[in-house]
């Protein structure tokens, strides 16, 4: 048996048919059947049954395509790990961060550690929190910065930054504005303006509404900070965002429209770098690794001396 043999089988499977199966494998339906039938000799059993117009799985099939499919995968996934092995520069680094990096003195980390090392070469590019974690998987890049939803902690490793607690953004002339701190139970009868659907902001903003026995009413959606800012500030809702992001965009116009308000429950969101655990880590991948670990351990040993 070998990975052509599950290649030419697996499409069989998918497809229902030898003659279909040959022009997805680009080849002649004469040499999948001698593929498939070698395969069912050296296995002992019969993979398909072909007694119908269409040929299906047989029992014995079934079961082996379950296992030819992790077979295939975990082949995929070491020819993906050598290549990006033998393409990658060992002095350089890839870091994949979302749009909201500024607030967290995540360049400040890349600052300093090149100053440190200025061996090393630091590429930090700006993607779609949601599409982070795949990357990492798919060895696109070596290290992600981003707002953690569910994690795999199987798979991944993280370094936790800071945690975030959400705060509610209201019209500056809303009756709840001028208070302290208010319940986002308060707010079960507004309309509420989010960041985008299928963002971990999102789920997690609706996730703590009905935690506190509501829906919120969703009136709109957005990715970015300002606009929100500015629907907010036009009286078309309320939001719940991150405390110390949105204060980063909150400047003095938005501040004669909009008004942040701590909530008294304490919502979070934890901010981290990422990577993934079986892959190879270059040199200075490692050595940035090493050095954020020991910044933030540093970091915080001084905040609990004071």
């Amino acid at each position: 048996m070998d990975i052509v043999q599950l290649k030419y089988f697996i499409a069989v499977a998918e497809n229902g048919s030898f003659s279909e199966a040959a022009e997805v494998m680009f080849s002649a339906q004469s040499t999948v059947s001698k593929q498939i039938a070698a395969l069912e000799k050296e296995l002992n059993v019969q993979l398909f049954d072909r007694s119908k117009r269409r040929i299906s799985l047989t029992e014995h099939g079934t079961f082996f395509l379950n296992h030819a499919q992790i077979l295939l995968g975990n082949y995929n996934d070491m020819l993906k790990e050598l290549e990006s092995i033998t393409a990658t520069d060992d002095n350089s680094v890839v870091i994949r961060a979302t749009a909201a990096m500024l607030p967290y003195n995540m360049l400040n980390y890349i600052s300093l550690f090149r100053n440190a090392e200025p061996w090393a070469n630091v590429m930090v590019e700006e993607f779609d929190g949601e599409d982070i974690m795949q990357m990492l998987r798919d060895s696109e890049c070596d290290m992600a910065f981003f707002r953690v939803g569910k994690f795999d902690d199987e798979h991944y490793e993280k370094l936790p930054v800071l945690t975030e607690k959400y705060i509610a953004v209201l019209p500056a002339n809303h009756p709840l504005a001028k208070q302290k701190s208010i319940s986002l139970s308060q707010l079960n009868n507004e309309k509420f303006i989010l960041f985008r659907q299928n963002s971990c902001l999102h789920r997690n903003a609706v996730n703590a509404c009905l935690d506190m026995g509501f829906e919120p009413n969703v009136i709109a959606t957005s990715n970015h900070t300002t606009n929100i800012f500015e629907m907010v500030g036009m009286n078309m809702g309320v939001s719940l965002l991150l405390q110390k992001g949105t204060e980063h965009y909150m400047n003095e116009s938005f501040s004669k429209s909009v008004s942040l308000v701590p909530l008294d429950e304490a919502f979070t969101v934890e901010v981290a770098f990422a990577r993934y655990k079986k892959h190879h880590h270059t040199k200075a991948s490692q050595a940035l690794w090493d050095f954020i670990r020991n910044t933030i351990e540093s970091n915080n040993q001084n905040i609990n001396e004071c």
